[in-house]
């Protein structure tokens, strides 16, 4: 009794517990108003004046999302490609739905990888789906000596570990430290050769001279002629900061291979074959102030 209350003659009412539609029966020719069918259903047979709307359940690999009265139901016509992943499944109210993997984003209805922060900056937020990586410059106290999708490192404290500070850390590396302590009193004139062998200086001096030496130009051919090798083109649009990562990432590389005394020592003679007896003096100074 009350489906066949809601099977009422155009302007004469509706049943108000569902959404209602109108339909010209086209064998009385009357204007009737119909229930519609719920979401995940389709008319079967609209309303006539005697019988209520018959709906269906949609079959498999079709939906309808919202109250109808569809005559068929909505292919499920969403297909998630390599870059996605499905967030939901084609069921009877919802279309597949899908969203990027991990790691990318989406432009344009395409997914694209997330950014990486530049050296010298880190994530603020990380990226998802829908957005990209944010990245801010490191505060103060803090670096990222890599292009990384990871927030900005603090700087070691050297003290802390009983050691000096060898090189302050800014915000493109972090500070290094060292227990160097070079065998003669300060005063007294000592050669960069003997330096590189005194203990605990080797991997001191590597880590001090890429970021004494200012000029660009300088540190790609400090780079050349130490690898022997020319530099992608891409190295003439770097900064110096990025240079001078770059240039004692190698050195660590190398050290890790060759041992710190045959890689200071190749450094210091490049530095003299290059004329940069000023780094050699500065070098000097430095660690016999330490």
């Amino acid at each position: 009794w009350v489906a066949c209350c809601c099977i009422v003659l155009w302007g004469i009412g509706a049943c108000n517990s569902q959404p209602t539609y109108q339909w010209h029966d086209p064998q009385t020719k009357e204007g009737l108003v119909c229930r519609q069918c719920e979401p995940g259903k389709f008319v079967e047979k609209h309303c006539t004046k005697h019988t209520p709307t018959v709906c269906k359940p949609c079959p498999g690999l079709y939906y309808t999302h919202f109250w109808n009265y569809l005559e068929k139901c909505l292919y499920c016509s969403v297909f998630c490609n390599s870059l996605e992943e499905e967030v939901q499944a084609c069921n009877g109210t919802h279309n597949r739905a899908c969203q990027c993997k991990p790691g990318y984003h989406s432009v344009s209805d395409f997914c694209v990888p997330h950014s990486r922060c530049p050296v010298g900056t880190g994530v603020t937020q990380p990226g998802n789906p829908l957005e990209d990586t944010k990245c801010a410059p490191c505060p103060e106290g803090t670096f990222s000596s890599s292009s990384s999708t990871n927030p900005c490192q603090p700087h070691q404290n050297c003290s802390e570990q009983g050691l000096a500070v060898n090189v302050p850390g800014d915000q493109f590396h972090d500070t290094f430290c060292t227990a160097c302590r070079p065998n003669k009193p300060v005063g007294i004139v000592i050669r960069t050769d003997e330096l590189s062998e005194t203990e605990g200086c080797e991997e001191a001096v590597i880590d001090y001279i890429p970021y004494q030496i200012k000029a660009p130009r300088r540190l790609r051919r400090l780079r050349q002629r130490l690898s022997k090798s020319l530099l992608p083109t891409a190295s003439h649009r770097k900064s110096v900061n990025q240079l001078q990562v770059e240039l004692h990432s190698y050195l660590i590389q190398e050290k890790n291979t060759k041992g710190a005394r045959d890689v200071a020592k190749k450094l210091m003679g490049a530095l003299r074959d290059m004329k940069l007896q000023h780094i050699l003096e500065k070098m000097q100074k430095h660690f016999l102030g330490l």
